[in-house]
């Protein structure tokens, strides 16, 4: 049976902002932050952190947007990520956890999933029954 250790929490740094804490040398982002009213702020690899819900809301919004600025200045051929899709009217469209649009200029083929976006393109793989893809930048 595999038993799940949980991670010891660092500190928190950046509070009020894109929260970040210290890795050996590197100073990562901390993942997106959920709310479970009456138990508190949750992120999946530290689990419960103290922090409060305005801070929780301005570290998501800045994630997302960062996640979109990453993409744009960043993501070279071969690099990728995680996004999500939704429907709106009508059409599959790309977006981040939070919902902020990535790409209306979105193709399905069976399963594959291809998205453009400042003229990159990027593909990945549906899951049935997942909203959320894995993609890498093909060109």
């Amino acid at each position: 049976m595999k038993t799940h250790r949980k991670q010891t929490l660092p500190e928190i740094l950046n509070r009020g902002s894109l929260m970040t804490y210290q890795d050996n040398e590197r100073e990562r982002c901390f993942g997106y932050l959920f709310e479970f009213p009456g138990h508190g702020i949750f992120e999946p690899t530290f689990g419960k952190l103290d922090v409060s819900p305005e801070e929780a809301k301005t570290h998501n919004q800045l994630l997302s947007q960062a996640e979109i600025d990453g993409l744009d200045r960043n993501c070279a051929v071969g690099l990728g990520g995680l996004f999500y899709t939704k429907k709106a009217q009508n059409r599959i469209i790309v977006v981040t956890w939070l919902g902020q649009e990535v790409s209306q200029e979105v193709q399905v083929r069976d399963r594959m999933l291809t998205f453009t976006r400042k003229d990159m393109s990027f593909r990945g793989r549906l899951r049935q029954d997942e909203d959320c893809f894995g993609f890498k930048r093909v060109h």
